[in-house]
């Protein structure tokens, strides 16, 4: 007859070593996600943007034939448009990344969608006292 424990141990051996890869692989992820920069360029030619994996702007080129029809209001919604489109690649590659370092059956949009602010307003509501009655 098999133990509840006996039950329990292989799964918890498997739990284990899929938190002991993803602790391993943490710091070559680390490494890769800092390394990580995508750079789109106007349909155009005259403005290039470059982001991080964060998504914060860390090159912005602008071609001088800019210069020969001056119109801001367009220029301001050209840099919008090819800095959206960087964020949108660089969040695909970072994606990626990540995907290769956790376990096969981990929903990476589920987690995205979570409301993490949402448990840590009720997490400090509760811990204060200061909760809703």
């Amino acid at each position: 007859m098999t133990s509840p424990r006996d039950e329990l141990q292989p799964r918890l051996e498997a739990m284990l070593e899929d938190a002991n890869k993803l602790l391993g692989n943490a710091a070559e992820m680390q490494r890769k996600l800092k390394e990580l920069t995508a750079s789109t360029r106007s349909e155009d030619g005259f403005v290039v943007t470059t982001v991080d994996a964060r998504g914060r702007l860390v090159q912005l080129d602008l071609d001088p034939r800019i210069y020969r029809a001056p119109n801001a209001g367009a220029l301001g919604a050209l840099i919008v448009e090819t800095y959206q489109r960087a964020v949108e690649i660089v969040d695909v590659e970072m994606r990626k990344i990540i995907k290769r370092y956790l376990p096969e059956e981990f929903d990476m949009d589920k987690f995205a969608a979570i409301d993490f602010d949402k448990y840590a307003s009720g997490r400090s509501a509760k811990t204060t006292g200061r909760g809703s009655r």
